[in-house]
């Protein structure tokens, strides 16, 4: 076992047998690789869309597959053409603090660097020292974006029970600024009437444009078969019941043909065309994600390097 900040969490070692970089089934993302060195994650949001997967192995357990290094080796070379991007990862943490991973992590990283791969980097968690030097030395190849909708710490911990604080994050946010490294926070899920009203965003801007922040994704929270947050979940006025009233617009084209409800694009327009003029006061440009939201945009919330 390996402790986490709310106690013990058992760790799993388990030898991948499918593919260690596959495609990943986003539209925006399908060009690249993904690489996820575990299933399951220690942050147990409630929200989370990984916790509906066959291989989920439950909250508190996380999957370590602990051959990544070798099969990456091997499969890179073997790919034509070879990948420009990997992204840290569709469906886990890349930065649990357990030794023996973020160790594999660093050396499967600092492989893809030397070989000349863009990485792009999703994370709620505390970025290590050792892995801020070697963003360091290759700053041009790495893109981090700092999960964080809120900095209202009962929120986050409503929400995000065992993800890092608000001032961890913040802190990433300006540790990876003085790296060099191209960083942005994300801003999803946004979960309506709790992290995409004007009090909300009225924190939270101010916090990031004083972290060094000038990009920004956001994205509102999606539901599917196999999510299941408490239903009692509530705070102050705002209660999951309620809020899952407004999910009334169904996708089923979503990420490979997945169904997926959202709230209707008239409710997503207003709050992301409020959400982009309160950012631009604090020198802050938001993108959106045409993946879910393709009847209000056709922009990309990643970067798009050649191919």
């Amino acid at each position: 076992t390996a402790e986490n900040n709310d106690g013990s969490l058992r760790i799993v070692c388990r030898q991948r047998r499918s593919e260690a970089m596959p495609r990943p089934k986003l539209p925006c993302l399908s060009p690249y690789r993904t690489i996820n060195l575990t299933a399951g994650c220690p942050n147990e949001c409630c929200y989370c869309y990984a916790q509906s997967y066959p291989h989920h192995p439950g909250w508190g357990t996380v999957a370590f597959y602990a051959n990544m290094l070798d099969r990456i080796r091997d499969e890179f070379h073997g790919l034509d053409p070879r990948p420009s991007m990997v992204y840290f990862s569709t469906a886990s943490e890349p930065f649990l603090p357990v030794p023996p991973i973020l160790d594999q992590l660093h050396a499967i990283m600092h492989f893809l660097l030397f070989e000349g791969v863009m990485l792009l980097v999703s994370t709620k968690c505390v970025i290590p020292q050792d892995f801020l030097e070697l963003f360091a030395r290759y700053s041009t190849q790495v893109h981090v974006q700092v999960g964080i909708t809120t900095v209202n710490e009962q929120v986050r911990q409503l929400l995000e029970p065992r993800a890092e604080s608000i001032d961890g994050r913040l802190e990433n946010l300006r540790a990876l600024k003085r790296s060099g490294v191209a960083v942005e926070a994300r801003m999803d899920p946004l979960v309506p009437g709790l992290t995409d009203t004007a009090d909300c965003f009225g924190a939270l801007l101010p916090a990031l444009e004083a972290a060094g922040v000038r990009r920004a994704v956001a994205s509102y929270l999606f539901l599917r078969w196999g999510i299941r947050p408490p239903r009692e979940l509530a705070f102050g006025d705002w209660s999951f019941a309620k809020m899952r009233r407004l999910y009334t617009f169904k996708r089923t084209d979503y990420c490979g043909g997945g169904t997926i409800w959202l709230p209707p694009p008239e409710y997503r327009r207003e709050h992301y065309d409020r959400l982009k003029e309160l950012a631009r006061a604090h020198g802050i440009d938001v993108g959106l994600c045409a993946c879910k939201n393709k009847e209000i945009t056709m922009e990309c919330c990643h970067p798009q390097p050649a191919i």
